[in-house]
């Protein structure tokens, strides 16, 4: 009888024990974010805000690696260098760039050039049980008239953190464009009454996200080509597009 008890309470004990072990795992797998926040001012002023995904796994080092990576793009503002390959050594690449560039501006116009400034912020904008959708934007400012912005979607496979182009997300390219295209025209309308658009020439954005309502379309004004004045920004539903995307 003792034996019994003993054997029954080990099986119970062995279950509760796989229980946890199911548990845990499955915490381990889910992916979460915090932040990393660098704000420098010397000569020039550098504010830096975007997602960190959490974790040593090779989904989050793939995340993290390519988000600095789009940061490090925005401040390699010298083409002649080499962009580097940490974010410390990129803002302090950008601020010897606009030193040198004073010292070369001094030297011609005896005229010191305003202070240049780079604001790149990031959010998570949309994750599921498979992918994740990041917004990240970039903004340059050399005392131009206007700052030099850069926006891009980065969707990435959750399994393995590999970032996941268009051709990747969508299963029939042909019509998810023409339900695109709708939408564009409509904002079109919409917003510029007055504007000649060639529908001959029209594409997907660059790249495309993702939040809870559906599937997020911007064309920023290098894509627009002869629009300058803002962006153009549209939701498509998921009940509308759902059945061409893979994630």
């Amino acid at each position: 009888m003792f034996n019994t008890l003993s054997k029954s309470k080990l099986a119970v004990f062995a279950l509760f024990t796989c229980f946890l072990m199911t548990v845990s795992c499955q915490k381990d797998k889910v992916l979460t974010f915090s932040e990393i926040q660098v704000s420098k001012e010397k000569e020039t002023f550098v504010e830096v805000i975007i997602p960190k995904a959490n974790g040593k796994s090779t989904t989050a080092e793939n995340i993290n690696k390519t988000l600095l990576s789009f940061a490090c793009d925005i401040l390699n503002i010298d083409s002649s260098k080499n962009k580097k390959e940490t974010l410390d050594q990129s803002i302090d690449a950008f601020n010897t760039a606009y030193i040198n560039f004073n010292e070369t501006l001094l030297e011609e116009f005896d005229n010191k050039f305003p202070r240049w400034e780079a604001i790149i912020d990031g959010e998570v904008s949309y994750q599921n049980e498979v992918m994740v959708s990041i917004a990240m934007n970039g903004s340059i400012n050399t005392g131009a008239p206007s700052s030099n912005l850069k926006f891009k979607f980065f969707n990435f496979d959750i399994a393995n953190g590999k970032s996941l182009s268009t051709k990747d997300l969508i299963n029939d390219m042909d019509a998810f464009k023409a339900i695109v295209k709708k939408y564009y025209d409509k904002e079109l309308l919409t917003t510029y009454t007055s504007l000649n658009d060639n529908n001959n020439n029209f594409k997907l954005p660059e790249t495309i996200g993702f939040n809870d309502d559906g599937v997020i379309i911007i064309y920023d004004n290098f894509e627009l080509g002869n629009i300058t004045t803002q962006l153009i920004e549209f939701t498509i539903p998921f009940t509308v597009v759902d059945q061409y995307l893979n994630y």
